[in-house]
């Protein structure tokens, strides 16, 4: 039995320690932003990979946007993130265990 993969991205940064008016994960970097560099990274990892993404609900048209303008089509699962960092991860974590549990 082959076992599943998994990873908790959380990105819900401001950018407002690098004083920047666009998000830090949606910076770009060589043409892509930071974030879909991150994702593709994780799947070019493994192709048997579950990413799941947790983003602020503002954010999810953003992340919408860019998988339609760089014709991404990896699985990724959505979670809106909370209030704080740690309410985020916990969010995350808790859709990784309900994803897990599914697939068990």
């Amino acid at each position: 039995m082959v076992s599943k993969e998994y990873a908790l991205i959380v990105a819900g940064g401001k950018g407002t320690r690098i004083k920047s008016n666009v998000p830090k994960q949606f910076i770009e970097l060589n043409g892509k932003p930071i974030l879909l560099h991150t994702v593709e990274a994780f799947y070019r990892y493994s192709g048997r990979l579950t990413v799941i993404l947790v983003l602020p609900g503002d954010d999810v048209e953003i992340w919408n946007g860019i998988c339609k303008k760089f014709n991404f089509t990896g699985p990724v699962v959505l979670q809106k993130g909370g209030a704080t960092r740690f309410q985020s991860v916990r969010m995350g974590w808790t859709k990784l265990k309900e994803r897990a549990g599914s697939h068990s």
